[in-house]
């Protein structure tokens, strides 16, 4: 049973670092030139594959948007992850993750703006439903961790909480990108407190 199982673990290892180099190739050529000045048979050269593996991976070049709107997802859920296992107060820990998302956006270039601004279209527009789950899922599983240490209120559903924070997050993230004058820090780091203060446990409660 093993020696039929590692042919197919190094095929999807190879697939894996393949969809990676070419995603990576991608991400690059986007910022640099614009998604829409980037051709496929430049990604593919930047990436080191023949044009038609492109294919074998992803059908259409908007398909690789798609492979970063989940990239991003995962970097949320990791972060959050992160947090959960760090000690400190629900407000510093909700600082943390709101300023340090802060950081990503508050120096964007017009081309990694455009890129950025794309990959949210297309998230919201035709967001898997798995990849919006592991979104939600994310925030639902660290302030359960938090819950288990007493750091936020009991008398509201972990779920509706989360919605909050989830929603929050996104609209930050989204007014970063579409206007540019946006004063991200400090919009992130008002609301990071202001949620600190509505999901922390009530006072004499």
């Amino acid at each position: 049973m093993a020696d039929l199982e590692s042919p197919v673990t190094r095929r999807d290892r190879r697939k894996l670092e393949l969809q990676s180099r070419i995603i990576e190739a991608a991400e690059g050529l986007f910022e640099e030139r614009g998604y829409d000045q980037t051709k496929v048979s430049e990604i593919c050269e930047r990436a080191d594959i023949a044009y038609g593996t492109f294919f074998n991976h992803f059908p259409e070049k908007q398909d690789v948007l798609r492979a970063l709107a989940d990239r991003s997802v995962q970097t949320v859920t990791e972060r959050l992850e992160e947090l959960a296992k760090q000690p400190g107060s629900i407000e510093e820990l909700l600082i943390s993750l709101f300023e340090g998302s802060a950081e990503a956006y508050d120096e964007l270039g017009p081309m990694r703006r455009d890129l950025i601004g794309r990959i949210q279209a297309i998230s919201f527009a035709e967001a898997p439903e798995e990849s919006d789950r592991r979104f939600h899922g994310a925030f639902e599983a660290f302030l359960a961790e938090a819950a288990a240490r007493d750091l936020v209120r009991s008398d509201v559903p972990i779920e509706t909480l989360a919605d909050i924070l989830a929603g929050t997050f996104s609209s930050l993230s989204l007014s970063a990108v579409h206007f540019e004058d946006f004063p991200i820090r400090e919009r992130s780091a008002a609301a990071a407190r202001f949620l600190a203060r509505s999901v922390a446990p009530r006072q004499g409660g």
